[in-house]
């Protein structure tokens, strides 16, 4: 049994791929080289952070110390109803607010009082372009990591910088020295070394404590900030730990879902594009302006997800997330919406009875015509990838090709091969008895405008804990249908 590999960043001939909390370096022959562990997985000895059980206290075992979760005094209602008031007459029905009381009360009766304790995983994994870094983000610590890459598949642990809120998305400036990340407030910035980092700031340190938090899931989270923190200290105590800033540069009313540094192609000027939960994408200039808002695109119909804009059409931004399109928009030209297709015919052909889908990726590269690009879009918990061409403004589905397993992550590669190809992501639990296992596949142009499954791939990481609960690694693949808003928030 092996997990898969959920997220793919390329560094000239390597590929470094993450599973759970743990990040790998493979060579262009798909083969590991090596690997990062998590600090607090190695700290605890976990042996699998994602699928490690979760054993409850028995019930005669000293209670944690540290602050009790929150409680809430439930009073049970009569089992009757009264039905009349001192005088004799009919008291009046029970009020709707008196309804809506008994129902919570109801509720938090009835919730779990030992809820699952999420676990290290890396949620984002970023190259730079001079394929020198590598920047990774794990949600359940709030942390953001930089690595330096030796050429040579390896990987040295630079700097990691827990944020005061869970980061959604990252983004890379054009000079790779900023990071932008996304949180569900704004984007922030973050130097990239140690060398670039301010001398004035103070090194982070958590502003909560066991005294602000209460639930079990926060203070999980402080506990593995402080943990991080302590293994990350300086082993001399000349050298000082890197001190970063965080400089506001923008927030949406809603919660961030995707965040894009794109360049004017004529003036060279960059532009922060966003998008978040309320179906809107903004544009804004880049750092130092970023509270001027150039435009706004609006047209989509539920969330947001993913924005690409293609390295050959610089001119044009493609989007995608809970509608049933991906969208094409001239976001230099006043953010008008100029052009879509359809995703959800494509998956009806895959999944037949699918009524929505939750769009997890889009990637362009440059077509044969070089004023073209091919376009990919994977979609959650569908086993296929999509092949689109971006002519002009017009965008259309070409062909579909379907995967041993639901698609996680695809990216665009050229390794020792001269050829384009594109490194896809799945995840082989998801397919039939019977099916090829790798986690990684090569798709690779076939025939003038198809695409198609090519040879190799490579395994997954074999599972070192077995009898783990199978829904929390499902919940951490599979999160962005999570974003779509029910009737409890319309």
């Amino acid at each position: 049994m092996s997990r898969p590999y959920h997220l793919l960043a390329v560094c000239g001939n390597f590929v470094f791929a993450a599973s759970g909390s743990d990040i790998y370096s493979l060579n262009s022959n798909l083969e590991q080289l090596s690997s990062w562990k998590h600090p607090v997985r190695q700290e605890k000895g976990v042996v699998d952070p994602s699928l490690a059980p979760q054993e409850s206290p028995a019930p005669d075992s000293p209670a944690p110390e540290g602050p009790p979760t929150k409680r809430r005094r439930v009073e049970e209602p009569s089992q009757e109803p009264e039905t009349t008031n001192g005088n004799g007459a009919d008291a009046e029905p029970q009020t709707q607010k008196g309804r809506r009381r008994l129902k919570k009360e109801k509720k938090a009766a009835q919730k779990p009082t030992n809820p699952p304790q999420e676990r290290p995983f890396v949620q984002s994994l970023l190259a730079t372009t001079d394929g020198r870094h590598i920047v990774a983000i794990t949600g359940s610590d709030k942390t953001i990591w930089v690595f330096e890459h030796d050429g040579a598949g390896h990987l040295t642990q630079l700097s990691q910088r827990p944020m005061p809120k869970r980061p959604c998305s990252i983004a890379l400036t054009p000079d790779n020295q900023t990071i932008l990340s996304a949180d569900n407030a704004p984007p922030t910035p973050a130097p990239l070394s140690r060398s670039s980092t301010p001398s004035g700031p103070q090194p982070f340190k958590p502003q909560a404590t066991e005294l602000t938090v209460h639930t079990r899931r926060n203070l999980k989270a402080l506990e593995n900030q402080k943990i991080s923190l302590q293994l990350n200290k300086p082993s001399t105590p000349d050298l000082p730990p890197p001190a970063f800033t965080h400089t506001l540069l923008l927030g949406h009313v809603s919660m961030l879902t995707a965040v894009l540094v794109a360049t004017h192609p004529t003036t060279h000027r960059d532009y922060i594009l966003t998008a978040d939960r309320d179906e809107h994408i903004r544009v804004s200039r880049g750092p130092a302006q970023a509270h001027v808002i150039e435009t706004f695109c609006l047209g989509h119909e539920d969330f947001v997800s993913r924005l690409c804009v293609p390295a050959a059409q610089p001119a044009l931004l493609l989007s995608g997330g809970g509608d049933d399109d991906v969208l094409v928009w001239d976001w230099l030209g006043g953010g008008r919406l100029v052009g879509r297709a359809s995703v959800l015919a494509p998956v009806q052909a895959v999944v037949p009875g699918a009524s929505k889908v939750a769009v997890t990726r889009i990637v362009a590269v440059a077509g044969e015509e070089g004023t073209t690009s091919v376009v990919f879009v994977v979609c959650e918990r569908v086993p296929a990838l999509f092949c689109y061409t971006l002519s002009g403004t017009t965008l259309a589905h070409v062909v579909t090709v379907s995967t041993p397993g639901n698609v996680l992550d695809v990216v665009p590669v050229d390794l020792d091969s001269g050829s384009p190809k594109l490194l896809v992501a799945v995840d082989p639990e998801s397919g039939a008895e019977g099916e090829q296992k790798a986690s990684i596949l090569v798709v690779e142009r076939d025939g003038a405008s198809g695409w198609g499954l090519g040879a190799g791939g490579a395994v997954g990481p074999a599972k070192e804990a077995e009898g783990g609960k199978a829904e929390d690694w499902q919940k951490l693949l599979y999160s962005t249908e999570g974003l779509r808003k029910t009737s409890d928030f319309e």
